[in-house]
């Protein structure tokens, strides 16, 4: 493989490393030579994805914990930069949606949102920024959504959080750029992940995503991962403040 292609011995910090698209990252960037660290707030996930890893304690950094909370973040951020003495890739994954009309949202409701989606956000580059700055180098990849882009009903909140991810990376892509720190966005379509099979029981809402589909399929946790690689190699240096969408087609429909 081009060696520009490469990742092997970065180190990449994975959020929501316990399910779905974090852990499909987890796997990738082991078989890809990464060194990683991975949070999840599941002790249970967690300890599923470690057994599956099966990795030295060299190159396996893990915490349970919250993103959303500031306090942890910054307990994990420094103890995965004394582990390995430096931080190359944030693939900020975690985050949480539900479904209701805007007039069935309570201030709670969106607040745990705006909090898990994109207050983790904000929390973790904060916290790798420091060391990407000394260090003059860092790739940044955090997890939009078409509905970031798009709107669709009783998803006001998440879709909120999602535009919110995008306007802020691009403001951090620009300000961070003098460092050389790439910061790019995935926003995804609808995928098989840890969500799917509840999804599908709606049949109507289901078919509905297929036929709206230009490609008449959900995509897979790996194509989004696969995108994520060429964000966190040196291929993508030239690209900053970019939104790489993998849905299908429905935003270009």
């Amino acid at each position: 493989m081009n060696s520009q292609f490469s990742i092997e011995d970065k180190v990449c910090i994975v959020t929501g490393a316990g399910k779905g698209i974090g852990r499909e990252a987890a796997k990738m960037y082991r078989d890809a030579g990464a060194k990683l660290a991975l949070i999840s707030r599941s002790k249970d996930d967690m300890a599923d994805v470690v057994a599956e890893l099966n990795m030295p304690s060299t190159r396996l950094f893990y915490m349970v914990g919250d993103v959303a909370d500031e306090a942890i973040v910054g307990d994990f951020v420094t103890k995965a930069y004394d582990h390995y003495k430096e931080i190359d890739v944030l693939f900020n994954n975690a985050g949480m949606r539900f479904r209701k009309d805007l007039l069935d949202i309570d201030y709670v409701d969106w607040t745990n949102v705006l909090n898990n989606n994109l207050s983790s956000v904000f929390l973790m580059c904060r916290a790798v920024g420091p060391y990407m700055i000394a260090q003059k180098y860092g790739k940044i990849i955090n997890v939009a959504s078409i509905v970031g882009m798009v709107g669709l009903p009783e998803l006001a909140a998440y879709g909120a959080s999602k535009g919110g991810i995008i306007g802020f990376s691009k403001c951090l892509a620009v300000e961070w750029a003098p460092h050389n720190i790439n910061v790019n966005i995935i926003s995804p379509g609808f995928c098989n992940t840890s969500y799917s099979e509840k999804f599908k029981q709606n049949k109507k809402l289901y078919n509905f995503t297929i036929k709206r589909t230009p490609m008449t399929k959900w995509g897979e946790s790996q194509d989004v991962v696969n995108a994520s690689l060429f964000l966190a190699s040196d291929a993508s240096n030239y690209m900053t403040g970019e939104v790489i969408t993998v849905d299908g087609g429905w935003v270009a429909a």
